[in-house]
């Protein structure tokens, strides 16, 4: 089976995907889940929030995520603001206290200042609303700002490709360059120099009451290469700039 990809990068200095398990302190995954990249979709194209669940969910809109980049993460301490009702002006100030919690932010792995990076490859069932996410991307018309898990990361989306891909099972092992579902996943082949990373319960569905839906575990290779693994699933391949890339979607 043949099917549309858009393809686009999402770069920012800094990042912040909250777990949603997580309570006094701030933790966060080491990449955008699906529930996230659905949702930066949802803000280019001007969705109201909680409004967008059925819309991007795993049975219309097919999401694959690629690390470009190594991941760090560094913990700092912040000042909230102590906004429980009555709200007044000294409250807004930081007069009455500030509560202070400790969050778990991503930067780059690299040694020089660097951007994270990761590439998204979508899919939806409506041809018409994939083209417009498509040229929204392509000319840079966001309805909202596009941010990486918190308003204060802001985020650069840029447009890659929009190309066809073959949709199939494999019946043997193949190299994969994006995160793979553990549940998907038959057996993994270690090789020199690959790092394999796994991040656990991560949101991949919401209902519409934004509880939790689905969520999965995921392995990647935290480099951004590719891993050799057997799966019991759909895969896709498709060509980008020359290069044959196969992905699993999330």
């Amino acid at each position: 089976m043949n099917i549309k990809l858009l393809v686009f990068d999402i770069k920012g200095f800094f990042a912040l995907f909250r777990k949603h398990f997580s309570t006094t302190s701030s933790l966060s995954y080491s990449f955008p889940p699906r529930t996230a990249v659905s949702g930066l979709v949802a803000a280019i194209m001007g969705y109201d929030r909680n409004s967008y669940y059925e819309v991007f969910s795993s049975e219309k809109c097919r999401i694959a995520l690629q690390v470009k980049s190594s991941v760090r993460h560094v913990t700092n301490t912040l000042n909230y603001l102590m906004t429980d009702k009555p709200l007044t002006l000294k409250k807004l100030r930081g007069v009455g206290g500030s509560m202070q919690v400790h969050v778990d932010m991503l930067v780059s792995g690299e040694r020089e200042p660097a951007m994270l990076s990761f590439r998204a490859f979508l899919n939806h069932e409506d041809e018409k609303l994939l083209n417009e996410v498509a040229e929204r991307i392509r000319s840079r018309r966001f309805a909202y700002p596009p941010y990486l898990g918190t308003a204060n990361n802001i985020a650069e989306v840029e447009y890659v490709d929009f190309v066809d891909a073959e949709v199939y099972r494999p019946s043997d092992e193949i190299e994969v360059h994006t995160m793979v579902p553990v549940s998907a996943l038959s057996k993994v082949y270690p090789q020199r120099e690959r790092r394999i990373c796994l991040e656990e319960l991560v949101p991949a569905d919401f209902a519409e009451d934004r509880k939790l839906r689905r969520q999965e575990n995921y392995i990647y290779e935290g480099g951004g290469r590719a891993l050799r693994v057997m799966v019991d699933c759909e895969v896709f391949k498709c060509t980008l700039n020359g290069e044959r890339v196969v992905g699993v979607f999330m």
